[in-house]
């Protein structure tokens, strides 16, 4: 792991900012309802789809109550 994508990982996890995800990121679970699948299936495809290189990843920190979390979303490249 590069000194890059370690300071990028950093960010994600310490930084409690909340960022709205850009235009063309969607969840998981969007995925999975629009592909008509189950949320398993979907990350399945999601993981092959990335380690391709065909979807990028990132990481947004999205409130879910009272907690802050880092949620994977997904756009098409």
């Amino acid at each position: 792991m590069n000194a890059t994508k370690l300071k990028e990982l950093e960010d994600i996890f310490l930084n409690r900012e909340i960022v709205k995800p850009p235009k063309g990121f969607f969840t998981r679970a969007k995925y999975s309802k629009a592909w008509g699948v189950t949320e398993q299936t979907a990350n399945r495809k999601l993981k092959r789809f990335v380690a391709s290189g065909l979807i990028e990843l990132k990481y947004f920190k999205v409130r879910s109550g009272q907690v802050v979390r880092p949620i994977p979303h997904y756009r098409i490249k």
